[in-house]
């Protein structure tokens, strides 16, 4: 696996769209995978994310719509979705306007869904050109399982939507051991490379923390660094996975 791909990640408040500004970059630095945050479409104006669930169609062809504007792979960040009376959190994956499936979180919190938000079933990979796809959502990467199950199904990259809250005041040393034991080790159980996706801003009137990162198995090779978890960005990295020589380009944009 020697090709070079790009891949995006953006981090910023849940809610806006794509802005101006970030369309103009991903247009001049067209990506081949484009990541969204858990969340990404529940407006600022809804309570909860529950309130997001009536919205379920027109959001799905949003994700339709960007994949097919940036004729990319979109990891569609996350959406409720309402199926014969149970919701789920799902993470839908479209490839220039044609849906490869789906993902349902499976470790919900009793959050924003006020613990009405079922767990998922399956842990699932996607084929796109030459990789395997795979997705966890958020609190899934609190239980060791969750990237041991993965494993078995052989994921090139592993894509993680997550809302953080924001956490005053915490050391940097404890932001870091976190994310390497979190993320570091997972991707060393998952045999794989990890983006973690972040939001950041504000969701049903909470602070979120962004701190989006990318880790090889054993380490964090790159992160959003604590002084700007709480801000937008674009990450586009030119990725080659060749095993003998794995490289990475990173460019960072701050609106």
């Amino acid at each position: 696996m020697s090709k070079t791909y790009k891949i995006a990640i953006l981090q910023d408040k849940p809610g806006l769209g794509i802005r101006d500004d970030y369309h103009k970059l991903l247009e001049e630095y067209p990506p081949d995978i484009l990541a969204l945050p858990e969340y990404y479409f529940v407006r600022p104006d809804e309570k909860n994310v529950i309130d997001s669930t009536v919205r379920h169609d027109d959001i799905k062809a949003e994700i339709r719509n960007i994949s097919e504007q940036y004729n990319c792979l979109l990891i569609g960040g996350t959406v409720v979705v309402d199926e014969k009376g149970k919701l789920y959190n799902r993470s839908y994956l479209c490839n220039n306007g044609s849906f490869l499936g789906h993902f349902d979180k499976i470790h919900p919190y009793d959050n924003g869904g006020r613990g009405q938000i079922q767990p998922g079933h399956d842990y699932k990979v996607f084929d796109y050109d030459g990789l395997k796809i795979g997705v966890l959502i958020c609190a899934d990467v609190l239980y060791p399982n969750s990237f041991r199950n993965i494993r078995g199904l052989r994921p090139d990259l592993i894509f993680i939507p997550t809302t953080s809250p924001y956490r005053e005041n915490e050391p940097k040393s404890e932001k870091f051991e976190r994310d390497k034991k979190i993320y570091g080790e997972g991707a060393l159980a998952a045999n794989s490379i990890l983006f973690k996706i972040g939001a950041s801003g504000q969701i049903t009137r909470h602070k979120l923390q962004g701190r989006s990162l990318i880790a090889f198995p054993g380490e964090v090779i790159w992160r959003i660094e604590p002084e700007n978890e709480d801000k937008s960005a674009l990450v586009i990295s030119e990725c080659s996975f060749d095993p003998d020589n794995p490289s990475f380009k990173i460019q960072v944009f701050h609106l």
